[in-house]
């Protein structure tokens, strides 16, 4: 906030900076809200004067932030008083996912709700880092038509995706594919759409995801984990993803200590697997597990085994309060969890919540959309009339790799 000086005397504010400021507060109390609003509930939630907030609805309605809702009809005398509603598409955020065979682009409005989403199935050429942003980016603008949004309203996107990614969203390794080694997947994007990008390791958005609508909420210390035919983690460390300086938190495959490399024979093993046969497999030898079959009951033991040696080592480490199960793990839970529990017992492992996800094989997805708030997040609510901050003009080309 700017001050100003008045001959020698004590420095008053600048009026137009605390003008800025009340329109924020009061954006945030319509967009905080789980119900359209009254100017009284305004002045309750803000500590403003009606007069101000009268003023600041008004501007607020002038740039499309505030509509006024359509009264309820009452059984009461008198006439229902004014209710506003913010208006959650005034900017849209996306969201993409990357995976092995396939990216989803998904358009989320300021809360969070979905609006639209579009998917794009990927060659065997996929593993081309400047062809996969090509293909997403696609999808991306699909999904925005779909939703009706014009695309000057998007203000910010996260990609989600395998692999170590750092804090500038640079792939530092992606198993198996070499090509991504050194790519600005994040930069790779903002060319592409021309708005802010972030990249993140999904696994990572995946905890983000849980700690705000799912499994982990209130648990501002915890973890998602995968094991199986895909194996990783991410971490929340009070209430942040927690990457590490290089990206490597979590990618618990490239341990050699671990000895996670290979995948055993056990069907249940491939409830993670992206192969829709494999799933099929797993599901059944965890319903004969659940039904007492001796070889499906030793097979979920041994998986079981090898779980709570990965969490024993993340409670005597990152000590999570809660480790959430998911990437398909959550579909055996009912005969995994007590397994993992039993051998976590038997070694005076330091108590910790273990649970399945919430939000299935949605969380990179929940999380990439959070994760895209959150950098909207930063810039409206103190500059509301702001325009989204834009990268670079727009290309349709496929985007080069970017290299330090």
């Amino acid at each position: 906030m700017r001050l100003i000086r008045n001959n020698g005397r004590m420095p008053g504010l600048d009026q137009t900076a605390v003008r800025r400021v009340n329109t924020g507060v009061v954006l945030r109390a319509l967009a905080d809200a789980d119900a359209d609003v009254t100017l009284q509930e305004l002045v309750s939630a803000t500590g403003l004067s009606r007069r101000t907030i009268e003023l600041i609805l008004g501007e607020l309605a002038a740039d499309g932030w505030v509509a006024l809702a359509v009264p309820t009809v009452s059984g009461g005398a008198g006439r229902p008083a004014k209710r506003f509603r913010f208006e959650s598409r005034r900017l849209v955020v996306a969201a993409v996912v990357l995976d092995s065979h396939s990216a989803v682009a998904v358009i989320a409005d300021l809360r969070g709700g979905e609006l639209a989403r579009a998917a794009v199935a990927l060659p065997d050429e996929s593993r081309d880092p400047a062809l996969t942003v090509a293909l997403a980016s696609d999808a991306v603008r699909r999904a925005l038509a779909e939703a009706g949004v014009a695309p000057e309203r998007l203000a910010a996107g996260t990609v989600a995706a395998g692999g170590v990614i750092d804090a500038r969203g640079v792939v530092g390794r992606l198993v198996n594919a070499p090509l991504w080694s050194g790519f600005a997947l994040a930069a790779a994007f903002e060319q592409a759409l021309g708005i802010p990008f972030a990249a993140e390791n999904d696994a990572n958005l995946a905890a983000l995801a849980e700690h705000w609508a799912g499994a982990s909420i209130g648990r501002p210390d915890s973890a998602w984990l995968i094991l199986g035919h895909r194996t990783g983690a991410g971490f929340l460390l009070g209430g942040e993803i927690h990457r590490g300086p290089r990206g490597t938190a979590g990618e618990l495959v490239e341990s050699r200590v671990l000895n996670l490399h290979g995948v055993p024979d056990e069907a249940i093993r491939s409830l993670t697997s992206p192969i829709e046969a494999d799933r099929r497999r797993a599901r059944e030898a965890v319903v004969a597990a659940a039904a007492g079959d001796p070889r499906a009951v030793s097979d979920a033991r041994a998986f079981a085994e090898q779980i709570a040696d990965v969490i024993d080592v993340l409670t005597w480490t990152i000590a999570p309060e809660t480790v959430v199960l998911g990437g398909g793990l959550e579909v055996g839970a009912g005969v995994l969890v007590p397994l993992v529990s039993e051998f976590l017992r038997d070694r005076g492992t330091p108590e910790v919540e273990l649970v399945a996800t919430r939000l299935g094989g949605e969380a990179p997805l929940v999380g990439a959309i959070r994760r895209a708030l959150v950098d909207v997040d930063s810039w409206l609510y103190s500059a509301p009339g702001a325009q989204p901050p834009r990268s670079s003009e727009p290309s349709r080309d496929e985007p080069r790799e970017l290299r330090r």
